[in-house]
């Protein structure tokens, strides 16, 4: 393949995974098959948006060499070891996409495909654990792929890596292996529970021993009958239900404002200037429970923190304290407070604070709950504030949100 047809691939990939929401930021990474003997790969922390061909890198399978001042992916090895043992295959990304971050919490060795998607094999495995951009990781990585017999394997506590001859079918794996984690994660759930159809809250309060009766207050807004309420939202031809999570995470957000938490939260933290609430089911379940999340995935400790914990809406003072240390707090019998220098970084919190509650969920139903270790996710926090946290912090322009 000609390098400029190999860089527009994966230029156009870059975009497109962050379009599907299969990574956040930059996190992910994709690669193209150049020749027999290198490949070009997306370079290390930066956004898929500004991307140009003279950015991606080049590397040779058989060193990881590479020339110029730009740094390839950190994961340039785990790219490699997939070419060196396929050689049919020409396109490779590592996802971070949220069902198969569920199963890499778990304590599953592999999942079953079923004859979902023959080529993803039998059984899709699962490679252990090792910090990120390592050696270790990469001879884990190679050890589930010289086993497997289809496209996609999943990594510990970190993502998945899917391939394919082309972009097209990469990104078909990735697609096909989220929805196999899905339904792995629902199908859990209904054995356990004896339940005959998914609930989002139905599980998620199954998993932390809630009753479901516990989530009553969900379905009241202001008096009134969630199915009241998404009865007249469905008429304007929107999901209802969907409509309605938004319409009472700014009711919610709003009263939190007007209670001066807030301004509390931005007097006291200089480093943040905007703000989301966020009140998903499981997000709900966890802060009723007053579960400490601590992180599940590598993206949480390096982008949220060590532990997210839960505080009462009236203790503004200690909210404001906890947010020194981590990006989000959960508010008891609500949802989350999602921080940031800027919006675009207060979204990136919630969307990966949301994945890990819903790792923390699924690995309950599978039947151990296993965090990363304390001194590696310390270790990644630490590297990831020292390289970007205060970048950011320097070219933040988004303006406070009250």
């Amino acid at each position: 393949m000609e390098i400029i047809q190999a860089q527009n691939s994966v230029l156009h990939a870059g975009l497109r995974l962050v379009e599907t929401g299969l990574i956040a930021r930059t996190w992910g990474n994709v690669s193209c098959r150049v020749d027999a003997e290198s490949f070009v790969i997306t370079p290390s922390g930066r956004s898929y948006q500004s991307l140009t061909a003279n950015d991606l890198v080049q590397v040779k399978i058989d060193d990881l060499s590479f020339k110029g001042s730009i740094k390839p992916s950190s994961e340039k090895g785990v790219h490699a070891e997939v070419y060196k043992l396929y050689p049919e295959v020409n396109f490779v990304i590592h996802t971070h996409q949220e069902n198969a971050s569920v199963i890499a919490a778990t304590a599953l060795k592999a999942i079953p495909v079923g004859g979902a998607n023959s080529m993803l094999g039998e059984e899709v495995l699962c490679a252990d654990y090792a910090l990120p951009g390592t050696r270790a990781l990469r001879k884990n990585v190679r050890r589930v792929l010289m086993q497997s017999r289809g496209q996609a394997v999943i990594m510990k506590h970190y993502g998945a890596l899917c391939f394919g001859r082309d972009a097209e079918e990469a990104f078909a794996m990735a697609i096909a292996l989220e929805k196999v984690c899905a339904d792995h994660v629902i199908n859990q759930y209904l054995k356990l529970s004896g339940g005959k159809a998914y609930d989002p809250y139905a599980l998620a309060a199954f998993a932390l021993g809630q009753k479901k009766a516990a989530l009553s207050n969900r379905l009241q807004s202001e008096g009134k009958p969630a199915s009241e309420r998404r009865e007249k939202l469905g008429q304007n031809g929107m999901d209802g239900a969907k409509e309605g999570a938004i319409i009472d995470e700014q009711r919610i957000a709003e009263r939190l404002a007007e209670a001066g938490l807030y301004q509390t939260i931005y007097q006291r933290n200089p480093q943040i200037n905007a703000i989301i609430f966020k009140a998903s089911p499981e997000l709900q379940c966890l802060s009723r429970a007053g579960v400490g999340l601590k992180p599940l995935l590598d993206d949480f400790a390096q982008i949220v923190g060590l532990q997210v914990r839960t505080f009462d809406q009236k203790e503004p003072d200690r909210i404001a304290r906890a947010l020194r240390k981590s990006a989000a707090v959960l508010i008891k019998d609500s949802g989350a407070l999602c921080c940031g220098v800027s919006e675009d970084d207060a979204k990136a919190v919630a969307m990966i604070l949301q994945k890990n509650a819903n790792a923390l969920i699924g690995a309950v139903l599978f039947g151990k709950v296993q965090p990363i270790n304390a001194f590696e996710s310390m270790l990644m926090r630490f590297v990831y504030l020292k390289k970007y946290a205060k970048q950011a912090f320097v070219s933040g322009t988004e303006s406070r949100r009250q």
